[in-house]
C-alpha cells in the first residue's frame, strides 16, 4: 500500500509540471505571501482523510486535498486576472487526465486508485487586485 507521503508527493509533481509556476509547494503561506512571487504558484494542501472498512478486507481511503492557485497580472488594465486563472485550471485538467488506459482514471502512474478533481471550485476574480486566486478540490482513492 503506497504511503501518504509518497501519494503527495507524486500529485505534486504532477501538479506542479502542469504549468510554468514560479513556486510549487506543500506548504501554505497565504496571499499576502505569493504576493512577492514573480509567476504563477501552487500550494497543496491536506484537508481529510476517510476510512471505509469492510471485515475481512484491507480498509479503503480517501485523501481530500485542496490545491491553491495564486497568480499576478500586476497593474496593467488591459488585462484580465481570470484569464490567467483559467489556463492554470486547464493545466490542472490536464494534469489528472487518464494515465490508464481504458480506465478514464488518473492514477499517478499506478499509486492510488484515481485522482480527481471533485466538487466546486471556488475563484476570487482579482479584478481590483490583479492577483487573482482558485482553491481546488482534489479527491484520491486508494486501494
Amino acid at each position: 500500500m503506497p504511503t501518504r507521503e509518497s501519494i503527495m508527493e507524486a500529485l505534486l509533481a504532477r501538479l506542479a509540471a502542469s504549468s510554468a509556476f514560479a513556486i510549487a509547494t506543500r506548504r501554505n503561506r497565504g496571499p499576502e505571501a505569493m504576493a512577492s512571487i514573480s509567476g504563477p504558484a501552487l500550494v497543496l494542501t491536506e484537508r481529510t482523510e476517510t476510512y471505509e472498512s469492510r471485515p475481512g478486507s484491507e480498509p479503503r481511503r480517501a485523501l481530500e486535498v485542496d490545491v491553491l492557485l495564486y497568480a499576478d497580472v500586476g497593474q496593467d488594465e488591459n488585462a484580465i486576472p481570470s484569464a490567467s486563472i483559467n489556463v492554470l485550471l486547464d493545466g490542472l485538467d490536464a494534469a489528472l487526465a487518464s494515465d490508464a488506459p481504458g480506465t478514464g482514471r488518473c492514477t499517478l502512474g499506478g499509486l492510488v486508485y484515481s485522482a480527481m478533481i471533485t466538487g466546486e471550485i471556488v475563484r476570487g476574480t482579482g479584478d481590483i487586485s490583479g492577483k487573482p486566486m482558485a482553491k481546488v478540490p482534489i479527491r484520491i482513492l486508494i486501494p
